[in-house]
């Protein structure tokens, strides 16, 4: 399993942090993973609440669904999800009030299918191209959280 994990802060209330974060259906406007957001079952501040989308994944399209498991309002999100070949993905998001804006914390562990190929294969390609992603999708969503107007679902 590779874990990789994110830090950042962000000038803008926890509560408006949490909200932009959890509205799925937004993601594709700054996550540069996603390409579409399809189902959502539920409120994503709920446990149970399953979403269904399409990422990008070293460019090519790959479907699955994701489950949340865990939500502390507007401290923390988890979820699992399963793609093709049963790739595993955990996804955490940890929210924490400082001053008046919000810490960050991104953390992602995913396992790949096929074996010692795939360890290989994520090690040279999948990994880096991942962090790329968090990091880039990370200063979209910072640009769209801090901006002065409000955001708008």
């Amino acid at each position: 399993m590779t874990h990789l994990r994110l830090t950042e802060h962000f000038e803008a209330p926890i509560d408006r942090v949490f909200e932009l974060a959890t509205d799925f259906k937004r993601y594709p406007e700054w996550n540069v993973s996603y390409r579409e957001i399809g189902e959502i079952t539920g409120p994503i501040d709920q446990v149970g609440t399953k979403v269904f989308a399409t990422l990008n994944v070293l460019g090519r399209p790959m479907e699955g669904w994701s489950e949340v498991v865990e939500v502390d309002r507007p401290r923390h999100l988890k979820m699992v999800g399963v793609g093709p070949q049963d790739s595993r993905l955990t996804l955490v998001y940890r929210w924490a009030p400082a001053g008046e804006g919000t810490d960050f914390e991104s953390q992602i562990d995913y396992d790949l299918p096929a074996g010692i190929l795939g360890a290989v294969a994520d090690r040279l390609f999948v990994e880096g191209a991942i962090q790329r992603a968090m990091r880039h999708s990370i200063e979209n969503f910072k640009a769209l959280v801090e901006a002065k107007t409000p955001v708008m679902a």
